[in-house]
């Protein structure tokens, strides 16, 4: 997926002031991090040459449910592959915010395993 070359990996995160999505991004940048070895993230920026742009899309979310999936693009490349829908969902409970980054890491390891 990342591919030999890749330095940079830039997030971007579509969280505006929502804190939740802001700290699953985090823990997808983090994990990004963990298994590539490349330089990651949050930004809104493009990446740069050589670089690749990983973009969350949220796709749904309620009280008890959030659904996601990434979207990536490498440097001068016109077109994105779009990842799996991941959802995490809870019976008993609403969503947490400390539910926020280890949904983050998921999302990374959906994308990392293709």
């Amino acid at each position: 997926m990342c591919g030999p070359g890749v330095e940079e990996i830039v997030v971007a995160c579509a969280a505006d002031e929502d804190v939740w999505r802001r700290q699953a991004c985090d823990g997808l940048a983090e994990r990004l991090r963990e298994m590539t070895g490349a330089g990651v993230r949050v930004s809104d920026q493009a990446a740069g040459a050589g670089g690749l742009r990983v973009a969350v899309e949220w796709v749904r979310s309620a009280d008890t449910f959030v659904m996601a999936r990434l979207s990536w693009r490498k440097d001068g490349e016109a077109v994105a592959t779009t990842g799996p829908v991941i959802e995490f969902s809870v019976n008993d409970r609403q969503v947490r915010l400390s539910d926020a980054g280890p949904f983050g890491r998921v999302l990374a390891d959906s994308f990392l395993k293709d």
